[in-house]
C-alpha cells in the first residue's frame, strides 16, 4: 500500500514538473493612471548609501534613462508581467506640446522582470521638458517577440 501511495505522488509531481508555464496570448490594460513624477520620488533609502538607483519591484521605462523627472503613465495590466512572453515590448504613442507630430517609443521587457502587474512609462528628458499639464492623447500597445498584439488601451481623445 505504501509503495502505490509513493508511485502515486511521484507521478504527480513528475506531472507537474513537465508542465511547461504557458505565456499568455492577450492581456487586458485595466486602467492607465498619468502624473508627473520628480526625481525624489524614485529615490529609496539604498540609494543614498549605494548611489545606484533602486526599482526594487517596479518596471520602469524612460524614454530618456538619465533622466528621472518627467510625465509617466502606470499601466495597471489582468495579469502578472512575469506571463507575458519573452521579448514583449511595449509601444506608447503620444501628443504633446512639443510637437504636432506623434510621437512613438519602444521599450522591451527583461526576460527575467520582477513580480508585478504594473509598468511604469515615463516622457523623460527632452520629451517632456514641462512640469505641469499632461500629454493631450495616448495610446499604449503590448505586442509579443514577433509583432503580434498582445493588448491595448488608448486615451479618449486618441479616438477623436
Amino acid at each position: 500500500m505504501r509503495f502505490l501511495i509513493i508511485a502515486l505522488i511521484c507521478t504527480l509531481y513528475a506531472g507537474c514538473a513537465s508542465t511547461p508555464k504557458q505565456a499568455v496570448s492577450s492581456v487586458q490594460i485595466e486602467e492607465i493612471k498619468p502624473r508627473y513624477i520628480e526625481t525624489e520620488q524614485f529615490k529609496r533609502i539604498s540609494e543614498y548609501l549605494t548611489g545606484r538607483e533602486n526599482l526594487g519591484d517596479r518596471i520602469v521605462f524612460r524614454t530618456n534613462p538619465k533622466e528621472r523627472s518627467g510625465f509617466y503613465f502606470a499601466l495597471i495590466l489582468d495579469t502578472n508581467v512575469r506571463k507575458l512572453p519573452k521579448g514583449t515590448v511595449v509601444v506608447g504613442e503620444f501628443y504633446t506640446k512639443k510637437s504636432i507630430d506623434k510621437q512613438i517609443h519602444e521599450f522591451t521587457l527583461a526576460n527575467k522582470p520582477v513580480s508585478t502587474k504594473e509598468i511604469f512609462v515615463g516622457l523623460t528628458g527632452e520629451d517632456w521638458p514641462e512640469d505641469s499639464g499632461a500629454p493631450s492623447a495616448w495610446k499604449f500597445t503590448l505586442k509579443d517577440a514577433n509583432g503580434n498584439i498582445l493588448g491595448n488601451s488608448q486615451s479618449y481623445l486618441w479616438s477623436l
